[in-house]
């Protein structure tokens, strides 16, 4: 029976574990990056997402998993490639380290140089990750940014991560926003707004420099040639739009920001935010 067969069964058991079950997670964890989608998707991640948070496995087991995903074969693997089968392996190995961190929130296992050695690998992943696809018609979800946003939700909730690691965090969310390879057509602007919430939520980064974060979108480099600033601009705008309409149906937040926001757009596209 092939590994397709098995999750079939567990599934199909309500995710029920069998004897085996570190066994089958590890051979899980080797395909992860199958170009497969159901197997990917609906079978490992899904598995994966029922057993991780739950008491299943020992935390030997768990830091474990987190070994292998940190690995180069994971979530470094072949980082830096575009418009490869790669970013599968990269993008749903990011997609694990939810779950692990989920499973910590709850019954604590990770010392505090363990989850720093996390934001270090999924930092240095953000960083470098060139491959901006969302959807593919033939291999589904890539969604690399995405799947980064969320573990940069959880990151930023850590009380272990401080000021200058929520700064880190806010320059990599504004590199990866300003893109301009791609237009963002699959949430991921909505998603990358998550951990600025989060950060806000912490209360440590003063709200002066998230001011001043803000209007940096304002005064990007731009590019020289047409097409790749026209798709920067607009990830640039639907990011903040996001992040407006975030802020303000909160409604905890200093309202100085929202103004910021208004006039950060304006000055992107005054043809289109000018009264």
């Amino acid at each position: 029976m092939n590994l397709k067969e098995k999750l079939i069964l567990i599934q199909q058991d309500n995710y029920h574990t069998p004897p085996d079950t570190f066994t089958l997670v590890q051979e899980m964890l080797h395909n992860i990056g199958t170009t497969d989608a159901q197997l990917r998707d609906d079978l490992i991640y899904t598995t994966l997402s029922h057993w991780i948070p739950s008491n299943i496995m020992t935390t030997y087991e768990l830091e474990q998993i987190l070994t292998i995903v940190l690995d180069d074969n994971h979530l470094l693997f072949k980082l830096g490639e575009t418009h490869s089968d790669s970013v599968f392996t990269r993008s749903f190995s990011m997609l694990v380290i939810p779950l692990l961190l989920m499973r910590h929130k709850e019954t604590p296992f990770l010392s505090n140089e363990r989850i720093h050695q996390i934001k270090d690998a999924v930092f240095h992943n953000i960083r470098n990750e060139k491959d901006y696809r969302g959807y593919d018609e033939t291999k589904g979800w890539a969604h690399a940014i995405a799947h980064a946003a969320d573990v940069l939700e959880d990151l930023a909730q850590s009380n272990e991560l401080d000021e200058v690691d929520l700064l880190t965090m806010l320059d990599l969310i504004y590199e990866k926003m300003t893109i301009s390879k791609r237009i963002y057509s699959d949430g991921e602007d909505e998603r990358m707004v998550k951990p600025v919430m989060c950060i806000l939520d912490r209360k440590i980064v003063s709200q002066t420099y998230m001011q001043q974060w803000i209007q940096r979108f304002g005064a990007v480099e731009k590019d020289s040639e047409f097409l790749p600033a026209f798709r920067q601009k607009n990830n640039i705008k639907n990011f903040l739009k996001s992040l407006y309409f975030r802020i303000k149906f909160h409604g905890v937040y200093d309202a100085a920001l929202c103004p910021t926001i208004e006039q950060t757009l304006y000055k992107v596209e005054p043809v289109y935010y000018s009264s």
